[in-house]
């Protein structure tokens, strides 16, 4: 029910502070609230002074960040209404506020989501996490600088549903991962501009991320030949590190491949190659899958062989394309595959299981490490700080239209 009321809040007070919206939709709104909260003041009172009301839409904007458990979509269209009411609302908007956006949505909502986020490093999708922040910092930047509000307003009240795949696609699936990982990161990224906003500080065109970093010397993927383009079909790879196994994607159709896991950056690819016998040890790529997701263990039952999971290479919550009107998939092209490779003993699987590992962690290591100043919001904001003052003293100024 709390839920319902912040939403409905943000849009009643969204149509009040607009121009554009038909007077009877706001009666509309009006009547839900009145039905469902029996709220007592005059419709035609705040139509005819919208001020007066508008110190209890700052403490219910305010009261609606500092919880957590509010989905992005209720945060973005909050976040765009407070920086609309701000430049209007001075006096209303108290020193208590201020306190309550910096300090508690701080130590509560930001926090808590940031902690959610750095979990997701060692989950699914590591490997576009980066990606993902990037993009909704775009998004969410120019959503909260925007004249309009993010959707309009009977898509604010009744929002569309969840995009969702087909209903035999179980929760521990790497889409379901994929739509929580995207809700955490439009989640975290509004909490992290509103801390910018409050503070009186523009915000920064991207996310404060470390640049890539060097490959550690003799890694695999440099041993190998691949760079971060990966390892396409046909591409020729070193196999010094390799370890021979078979795999049968067609029943009594077994084959013969040399198994590579290999990370750069925060990219990281499964690879099967297939040796060239008049070019020890050079092997072309047949196959490749993403590293990160893929789950490695050794069969209870078996000890030479490893199962692992294979995830789609991309995101598909990000693809709206793959979805019909309904917010279902077109196909079941996201369903998780599995592969399950048989060694030639149980040292060969340990020694693929433990490659596995490491290259997961290296990967997993480098994402943390570029996500590190934008994790801790202190940092980050004494460093883009730094960074605007570099561009601005470069560059010229100019008059405004």
């Amino acid at each position: 029910m709390m839920y319902l009321w912040s939403n409905l809040c943000v849009v009643f007070f969204l149509l009040i502070f607009t121009s554009y919206f038909d007077l009877a939709f706001l009666v509309f709104v009006y009547q839900c609230l009145q039905e469902l909260y029996g709220l007592s003041f005059l419709c035609s009172d705040l139509v005819t002074s919208p001020r007066v009301p508008r110190f209890q839409v700052l403490d219910a904007l305010v009261s609606l960040f500092c919880r957590s458990n509010i989905s992005a979509e209720t945060l973005w269209d909050g976040g765009w209404l407070l920086r609309q009411l701000l430049p209007y609302s001075e006096a209303e908007f108290n020193s208590q506020h201020l306190e309550l956006l910096q300090v508690r949505t701080y130590e509560v909502s930001y926090k808590n989501s940031a902690t959610a986020l750095v979990k997701e490093v060692r989950g699914f999708w590591p490997d576009l996490l980066i990606t993902v922040l990037c993009n909704e910092w775009k998004k969410c930047k120019r959503a909260m600088e925007s004249s309009y509000p993010p959707k309009e307003p009977k898509c604010v009240l009744f929002p569309s549903p969840i995009l969702s795949s087909e209903d035999d696609i179980p929760d521990s699936s790497s889409f379901t991962a994929g739509e929580r990982l995207h809700e955490l990161a439009k989640v975290f990224v509004v909490l992290h501009q509103l801390q910018i906003f409050t503070l009186g500080k523009p915000l920064p065109e991207k996310p404060l991320i470390y640049p890539p970093g060097d490959l550690p010397a003799n890694s695999r993927a440099q041993t190998s030949g691949l760079d971060l383009s990966g390892p396409k079909p046909g591409t020729e790879v070193n196999l010094v590190n390799a370890v021979p196994c078979r795999i049968a994607f067609e029943r009594g159709k077994e084959r013969h491949f040399s198994f590579l896991a290999i990370s750069v950056g925060t990219s990281g690819w499964l690879v099967l190659a297939e040796e060239l016998p008049l070019k020890k040890p050079f092997g072309v790529v047949r196959v490749a899958a993403p590293l990160a997701g893929c789950n490695p263990k050794i069969d209870d039952k078996h000890s030479r062989w490893l199962h692992l999971r294979i995830r789609p290479s991309s995101l598909p919550v990000l693809d709206p394309a793959k979805f019909n009107t309904h917010g279902k998939l077109k196909s079941k092209a996201f369903v998780d595959g599995r592969w399950t490779l048989a060694f030639r003993d149980e040292e060969s699987c340990k020694s693929a299981l433990c490659m596995i590992v490491e290259e997961i962690n290296f990967l997993c290591e480098e994402v943390h490490r570029r996500l590190k100043p934008l994790l801790n919001l202190e940092t980050s904001l004494n460093l883009s700080g730094l960074a605007d003052e570099d561009s601005s003293s470069n560059t010229t100024p100019r008059n405004s239209v």
